[in-house]
């Protein structure tokens, strides 16, 4: 605590990106050559070699090469200037670089340039650059002072790559990356870290102002203003987001001070309430740990405590009360993914299956295949698998749960034909290409099992492309194995999806069967997703069947298939013999095939 205000919590946060080497040719290989000559590293044979090497690496990580005065005026340029720029090298040379950059980036180029010259590396500042023919289009721009002669800067200038947002990913006309936006660049960046040159996250709230009550406009523009400074202090001028109103995120340098942030801040505000009194803003800045966790989860983690911190904030939080305890939740969530990522590839889990029966002949239809983490038999797996999910693991978990759900598939005590089992899918498992292509392989190894094998898609998290979905449902289908809609009129599982998505079954969500037997208003949501799901062809099943009543009044409301504790709680095969293995007080076998016994 200093003069009474309380000073921002700090949390260590190892990120970065890979390192590009600049500089111009002359300088460089005159200090190069004289360093190695000193080393005792290079003779008079390895010179042009070692000039050589450099220049050719140089330009495998850039397109044009500017050695720079601090004032920005160019003092040499090489490369590809014309197709980058629209002007040859040597009309570069002796004109300030300010001269091609559009007047919108003005203040992050002369920041960037600031900063090298106090001895930052700058890293893939995205500007937009003026063509001779008025055009405007986008470069990045990395550089650092020459090691040895302190007055020029280095600088690379290439094409944008990685992540490249697009005005549809900003706020409004703030230009200002919304939340999902900023947490894939911040990701980005993670996927690509250098450990030891780290990135910080600073998350800034504003107070409330008076003066801004009511005025959209000025909002607006007080946003603007503090945007386009923190602009100038994020890694590649870019990364700032609006996490929520009042809240943003900003990727920065451990050189950028959090001073240097707040008095952005305060310089913004006087700039839009010129007669209001300065505002404080509450800082954290966030620096994750990570050393000893993969690049994707750490990526992963950050993008899990960034949604935390927005839904937290949502519910009434603040930045200040908020950050009190973020290291020991970072350092839980780090440990519970290494938790998750343990069991999944030790194969700490086993196989639970519940009954969906036919309503209409009492016959099983199949199985769902039901995970319980081992040691967590009398606790439900929800809270795991939606971590999974919220952290981009559930991938992981359900290729396992699919590879263990065929290998007992084939085991004596299920391989029989009459005995299907249905396996969750995550409609975040088939938004990711990575887990697509291993279910793709997959299921090239299953041509015995596809009328046995049936796959539900389970849904938390809204699916942002259905249509690369239906995809790989459709992949699946023509496959022969059938593919239900989970938790159909829960969330975001709503009638947008029946539309996109082709399937053979929907498994209308609990809430709605539960209260049925009392609720005139859910018998008549029932009546029109069944009704609908008619008209389409598709089936309909009813899970929490509990009792008698329910599984009746489903009947007629023509409802096909029932799960519940009614028909069976989720079991595991009691003995290896198939003909016992299956039994239960309201299951048996009858002429092949089996049924449901009781009532």
């Amino acid at each position: 605590m200093k003069g009474g205000e309380l000073s921002p919590p700090f949390i260590t946060l190892r990120f970065g990106i890979a390192l590009t080497l600049t500089c111009s040719p002359p300088t460089f290989v005159l200090g190069f050559h004289a360093g190695m000559r000193g080393m005792g590293m290079a003779d008079k044979d390895d010179l042009g070699r070692s000039s050589d090497m450099y220049v050719a690496f140089a330009f495998a990580a850039a397109d044009v090469l500017l050695e720079l005065d601090t004032q920005g005026n160019t003092m040499f340029a090489v490369g590809a200037a014309m197709a980058l720029v629209g002007r040859g090298a040597k009309a570069l040379t002796g004109q300030p670089l300010v001269k091609i950059i559009h007047p919108s980036d003005h203040t992050a180029l002369s920041q960037a340039l600031k900063q090298m010259a106090g001895g930052e590396r700058v890293r893939n500042a995205v500007l937009r650059i003026l063509r001779p023919d008025g055009k405007a289009s986008e470069v990045t721009m990395s550089g650092y002072r020459h090691p040895s002669v302190p007055d020029r800067l280095m600088v690379a200038l290439g094409h944008p790559g990685g992540f490249h947002a697009h005005k549809e990913d900003r706020v409004g006309e703030t230009g200002l990356l919304d939340k999902d936006s900023f947490q894939a660049m911040a990701a980005n960046l993670l996927e690509s870290a250098a450990p030891d040159d780290p990135y910080q996250l600073t998350l800034v709230e504003l107070p409330k102002i008076d003066a801004l009550s009511g005025d959209s406009a000025a909002q607006e523009a007080l946003t603007t203003e503090l945007g386009n400074r923190l602009k100038a202090l994020s890694v590649g001028g870019d990364a700032v987001g609006q996490l929520d109103e009042g809240k943003f995120g900003v990727l920065h340098s451990a050189a950028v001070s959090a001073d240097s942030i707040s008095k952005s801040v305060t310089q913004a505000a006087a700039v839009v309430l010129p007669d209001a009194p300065p505002i404080q803003a509450t800082l954290a800045t966030l620096m994750l740990d990570v050393a000893d966790v993969p690049p994707e989860e750490a990526a992963r983690a950050l993008t899990y405590t960034l949604n935390r911190f927005a839904l937290e904030a949502e519910n009434g939080g603040n930045l200040a009360d908020l950050m009190k305890d973020l290291q020991p939740r970072l350092s839980a969530t780090v440990k519970q993914m290494n938790d998750v990522r343990n069991t999944v590839t030790g194969g700490d889990f086993d196989l639970m299956f519940q009954p969906i029966v036919d309503l209409w002949t009492g016959v099983v239809h199949h199985f769902e295949c039901l995970v319980r983490f081992k040691g967590e038999d009398n606790k439900s797996p929800y809270e795991t698998v939606t971590f999974a999910e919220d952290t981009g693991m559930v991938g992981m978990l359900d290729m396992a749960l699919l590879e263990r759900a065929v290998a007992f598939m084939r085991s004596s005590v299920a391989n029989n034909d009459s005995l299907k089992f249905a396996v969750n899918l995550s409609g975040y498992s088939l938004s990711d290409p990575t887990v697509v292509r291993r279910l793709k392989e997959i299921l090239t190894t299953t041509a015995d099992l596809r009328k046995r094998l049936v796959f539900e898609m389970t849904e938390s998290a809204q699916v942002r492309d259905l249509k690369a979905v239906n995809d790989v449902i459709q992949i699946i289908r023509k496959q022969g194995h059938e593919v239900c809609l989970d938790d159909f009129g829960a969330g975001h599982a709503a009638f947008h999806y029946l539309r996109a998505l082709k399937v053979d079954n929907v498994k209308i969500d609990g809430s709605y069967i539960k209260d049925a037997m009392r609720s005139n208003e859910d018998v008549s949501f029932i009546k029109a997703i069944v009704g609908l799901c008619t008209e389409l062809g598709v089936t309909t099943t009813a899970e929490y069947v509990e009792d008698a009543e329910t599984a009746n009044l489903l009947k007629l409301l023509k409802v096909r298939f029932g799960q519940g504790w009614y028909f069976g709680k989720p079991l595991r095969p009691s003995s290896d013999d198939i003909r016992t293995a299956w039994r239960t007080p309201t299951l048996g076998w009858n002429k092949g095939l089996l049924h449901f016994t009781k009532g």
